[in-house]
């Protein structure tokens, strides 16, 4: 424990200024910012290990989007199982043509895979995807939310 004018840090608690709450460090808060897209080169690397994919809901759906250009929607595979979205697919890996030295190689080929846990509950059976433009839609009918039912209390 060291005490400065208006820090205390012991065993990993720190307050801030006097008469203020104590905070417990969570180290895996630091490991999560690691993963933010503001932080650090990993957003730089994570790009690149599989397409970009965009997820949203409507009024009726959940709606996925993965960017897939040039790829034979013949091999792709989607399923749905248990609020988990999997997506797999690819194509031929390109074989690099002798002669040509590279001074940048980002467009990648081959075959892919994204899981995505569903955010919301949807009708798994129902799901519909389109391959339009080089952007693979996943479309999921959300399931309604019951409503709560009120019960009156009688009073005797």
């Amino acid at each position: 424990m060291f005490v400065t004018d208006n820090h205390v840090v012991s065993c990993g608690l720190q307050t801030v200024g006097r008469g203020m709450k104590i905070i417990k460090y969570d180290p895996f808060k630091e490991v999560e910012r690691f993963f933010e897209d503001d932080f650090g080169f990993f957003p730089a690397v994570r790009r690149h290990l599989g397409p970009s994919m965009d997820v949203y809901e409507t009024d009726n759906d959940l709606v996925v989007e993965l960017q897939v250009p040039k790829i034979d929607a013949s091999k792709v595979n989607v399923e749905v199982e248990d609020g988990v979205l999997k997506i797999e697919g690819g194509d031929e890996q390109v074989k690099e043509n002798e002669g040509k030295n590279y001074y940048r190689k980002e467009i990648k080929s081959g075959s892919f895979s994204r899981m995505l846990s569903l955010p919301v509950s949807v009708k798994e059976d129902e799901a519909k995807a389109v391959y339009e433009h080089g952007v693979l839609r996943v479309t999921l009918p959300k399931v309604e939310q019951k409503k709560a039912k009120r019960v009156d209390v009688e009073v005797k």
